[in-house]
């Protein structure tokens, strides 16, 4: 009976560790910048493009944290910071998920006297990206999807974005 125990115990210790699959995120690179293109002009945006720059973070390389700017080249800069995951991060399709704010700094010049130079600093907006990405381990990566604006009023905002992960 005791051999047959230990027959049985080899074997699966045996095939399970021929049959099992290590995975190996060493290849995927942690660094991304990327442009990202708002099809819709809103005032969490307020420019039509967006530079951005990721770092991907934790043991199986799901989570993002993004920092970007968006000016608008003339009174207004917003900044988003989010933070998302993405699902497999071993395949080249993504489902892209997070949750982030915009922080917004605008210079305000009254027009009756120009002598009068205001600064104001608000987060008017809490962001949620759910967008499609394809991504390789390294290189160019594409993401198309719609950034909710939770605010008041919420707006749903379609963008493409393109970057390279280094």
């Amino acid at each position: 009976m005791r051999i047959l125990i230990l027959t049985i115990a080899i074997v699966l210790f045996y095939s399970t560790s021929c049959y099992s699959q290590t995975k190996d995120y060493s290849d995927i690179k942690k660094n991304g910048v990327y442009a990202e293109a708002h099809l819709i002009r809103h005032v969490y945006s307020n420019g039509f493009v967006s530079i951005n720059y990721e770092r991907t973070v934790g043991i199986k390389l799901k989570t993002n944290l993004r920092f970007g700017i968006y000016p608008n080249f003339e009174t207004l800069v917003c900044f988003p910071l989010t933070i998302s995951w993405i699902t497999k991060p071993l395949s080249y399709h993504h489902f892209e998920y997070g949750i982030g704010t915009v922080f917004r700094v605008e210079h305000y010049v009254d027009p009756g006297d120009s002598s009068q130079k205001k600064w104001f600093y608000d987060m008017p907006a809490v962001m949620i990206p759910i967008m499609y990405r394809y991504q390789k381990n390294s290189g160019l990566f594409f993401r198309a999807g719609i950034n909710l604006f939770v605010s008041w009023p919420t707006i749903p905002s379609p963008s493409v974005s393109a970057g390279y992960k280094f």
